[in-house]
């Protein structure tokens, strides 16, 4: 089933959209995701959610080393990548970064956060570099991590 769903997706592909694309996929990668979530939390004066960016991050680093799942065929991919696939590095940023900042915004802006990570895993199927289940694994991950991270830090905080 990745398979088919990857093919569709790189079956999608449009020739002028694929620049903005791969640019869009490259300002959503999960460091990228760590140093917003940062500055976010330098501006807040509250480290919680790159605490929270960071340790998924760490987390999808290490599983990627234990999985060693192999990419989809490099002939597909719109942009070279060097390690492993699962889960998707960048679903797992978008995804812990939604939930970190989405913590301290209103519904309308987690709403935004949330399309925006969306848009981030789509992304990866579309320059074809991931299988469909490494992104969904990716936003899973993300987000678990960062609701625990902050589930901790309130029952830390209020004990």
């Amino acid at each position: 089933m990745d398979q088919q769903i990857l093919d569709a997706f790189i079956s999608l592909r449009v020739a002028w959209l694929s620049p903005s694309i791969i640019l869009f996929t490259q300002l959503t990668g999960p460091t990228l995701m760590f140093v917003y979530a940062l500055i976010w939390g330098i501006v807040r004066k509250n480290l919680t959610a790159p605490v929270a960016v960071g340790l998924a991050n760490l987390t999808s680093h290490i599983l990627k080393k234990v999985f060693e799942r192999p990419r989809p065929s490099a002939t597909q991919h719109l942009v070279q990548e060097t390690n492993f696939s699962f889960p998707s590095g960048h679903a797992v940023g978008a995804a812990a970064c939604a939930v970190a900042l989405g913590y301290f915004l209103s519904r309308w802006w987690k709403i935004v956060l949330w399309v925006i990570a969306l848009f981030v895993g789509l992304s990866r199927l579309y320059i074809g570099v991931h299988w469909p289940s490494d992104v969904v694994a990716g936003w899973a991950i993300g987000a678990l991590i960062s609701v625990t991270v902050f589930t901790s830090w309130n029952y830390l905080r209020h004990r």
